[in-house]
């Protein structure tokens, strides 16, 4: 009886081992087919996401060339902020607007400013020029500057856009200024050679969101042959080159 028992236990045993070794395999089989599938779902998920960011870069590197086309400053570099946002403050003279007097005194003198080799961190595709988020509500004066490309020389229109008081100064010298309470878009004419320009816009936090532009005079909002064109960031070629 106990070799009877014996044999009937190891029998057990053996269909209780290869139900278990094929519960295993099952289980090892379904992890590996869910993988693949996730693998698959992964691979897809990617793909679409590559594809999304292709057409989001597609239509900035559009919208860019639109607001250039236009005239539209899209390439800027942010300072400040200077001051406390006391009453008077705004007509002081901080260090990037002397410094662009001291480069329109050098530019003057006929000496290279290098404007070819200005970096701009800040690239608007729409041409409104915004500021980040945790600078927006804060007091002081602020400057942003950029450059402009002329390819004629003459007669120009410098026009701003901004919710607040803004200065413009092009090569240094101040060639608009709008007050608080003014509202609309202002205009000035200025005259210049073709080459590179500097643009620098004095402003408080209020006159952000704010646009600049430059055109030939009688262009309406559409380029013409000699419409500024701005010499394209690091930031905006880098989108353009991975079109």
């Amino acid at each position: 009886m106990k070799i009877e028992h014996w044999i009937a236990t190891m029998a057990l045993l053996a269909v209780s081992t290869g139900i278990s070794a094929r519960a295993v395999a099952q289980a090892d089989a379904g992890r590996a087919q869910g993988s693949a599938q996730g693998a698959s779902m992964g691979t897809s998920s990617d793909s679409q996401s590559r594809r999304d960011d292709g057409n989001k870069a597609t239509d900035e590197a559009e919208l860019l060339a639109s607001s250039r086309e236009a005239g539209l400053l899209t390439d800027w570099h942010l300072e400040g902020r200077f001051g406390h946002g006391g009453r008077a403050e705004f007509a002081r003279k901080f260090a990037p607007e002397k410094l662009a007097q001291k480069q329109a005194k050098r530019a003057a003198d006929g000496v290279d400013t290098g404007l070819e080799r200005r970096r701009y961190e800040l690239v608007f595709p729409g041409g409104t020029f915004a500021l980040p988020s945790e600078l927006a509500e804060r007091p002081g004066v602020f400057y942003a500057s950029s450059s402009t490309y002329l390819d004629g020389g003459g007669e120009w229109d410098v026009y701003l856009e901004s919710g607040a008081a803004a200065m413009v100064f092009v090569d240094g010298r101040q060639v608009l200024a709008r007050e608080s309470k003014v509202t609309g878009v202002l205009r000035a004419k200025i005259q210049a050679e073709s080459g590179y320009h500097s643009v620098l816009v004095k402003f408080t936090a209020q006159a952000a969101p704010f646009r600049v532009a430059i055109l030939p005079p009688n262009s309406g909002s559409r380029r013409k042959n000699n419409t500024p064109y701005l010499k394209a960031s690091p930031g905006s070629e880098d989108m353009l080159a991975k079109l």
